[in-house]
């Protein structure tokens, strides 16, 4: 008889939805693009990052065989505090859950991944913002200029040159429409693919939207580019660390048999709560929330550059 009967077992349900993050693709793309990746033990609160941006240090000898060296003093690292994300409450009716519990359960995991995956890109093109301003490498249309131009990617490039190679364009959808366009516009005679390849830059364009605590903001403006150096003195400009989260003392239970401790966890509400969707129509359903910790920092601005199409001249981004 118990073969034959649904059992609401909020453990069970975890266990099935094991380790949200997808193990052949561990971070979303701006993330895998621009920063190095790390992961913090459940016990560390506060994670430590080292890191000098300064020129080469050569030891010289003078013509009587005397050694000179510029003395180096130990750099404090610097502490970056964990930050909490979570995705919103979706929902999986009791219904659908004592039907075809694995498969509905893996869409609605899909959709949290999804949902903190844009929460990490959002975090990233935000601090590619800030860093730009900080080293003010920042640039917009010319007076007489109407949309991106090769012109533009040089000025961008210029800023980077002395800091790394290895580039990647983030862009909106206006400066990806100008790139494409850049053939018909301004040199029908030389292909704008071979130009990137020989400059060794990639294109990456972001388009999407992220709700961050109920407010839906655009990942990336489509009048805005960054230009990343990812070969840098400190490799990629960018960290990014998740942190390994203690499932048996939050679950009662460890999800992965292996004993490894996973980046984010699953959260199912304790009992099925009724969902109202108007007065007239609610139902019974599980609540799953996403759930993770990460830093996210930019360890080398000078790696960063930043374009601003303006929608018209002297307007506003």
């Amino acid at each position: 008889m118990d073969n034959t009967v649904f059992k609401y077992d909020v453990l069970e349900i975890a266990r099935i939805l094991g380790e949200p993050v997808d193990p052949a693709k561990r971070y979303p793309d701006i993330v895998e693009a621009i920063a190095e990746t790390d992961t913090a033990d459940p016990d560390e609160y506060v994670y430590y990052h080292d890191v000098l941006v300064e020129t080469d240090k050569v030891v010289t000898i003078t013509a009587s065989g005397e050694l000179s060296s510029e003395g180096v003093s130990p750099h404090d690292p610097t502490a970056f505090t964990f930050i909490d994300m979570a995705s919103p409450e979706y929902y999986v009716k009791v219904t659908d859950l004592a039907k075809a519990k694995e498969a509905t359960l893996a869409r609605k995991l899909r959709t949290i991944n999804r949902s903190l995956n844009a929460y990490e890109n959002s975090y990233m093109t935000s601090l590619a913002a800030a860093a730009a301003a900080t080293v003010s490498h920042q640039h917009d249309l010319s007076a007489t200029g109407t949309r991106f131009s090769y012109d533009n990617l040089i000025y961008l490039l210029q800023d980077l040159v002395d800091y790394g190679d290895n580039y990647v364009l983030l862009m909106g959808a206006n400066i990806d429409q100008d790139i494409k366009l850049w053939n018909w516009n301004d040199n029908k005679y030389h292909d704008l693919n071979v130009a990137l390849a020989s400059l060794n830059i990639e294109r990456v364009r972001v388009n999407a939207n992220v709700t961050i605590d109920g407010s839906s903001t655009a990942m990336l403006s489509t009048n805005k580019a960054y230009l990343i150096a990812r070969s840098s003195e400190v490799g990629k400009p960018f960290l990014f660390v998740r942190k390994r989260l203690n499932d048996i003392e939050l679950l009662g239970g460890a999800i992965k048999s292996n004993g490894e401790k996973p980046e984010r966890l699953v959260f199912i509400s304790p009992n099925p709560i009724a969902v109202t969707v108007t007065t007239a129509k609610r139902y019974l359903a599980v609540g799953l929330t996403g759930y993770q910790e990460i830093v996210c920092a930019c360890i080398n601005p000078y790696a960063v550059s930043e374009f601003t199409r303006l929608n018209t001249i002297g307007g506003t981004p």
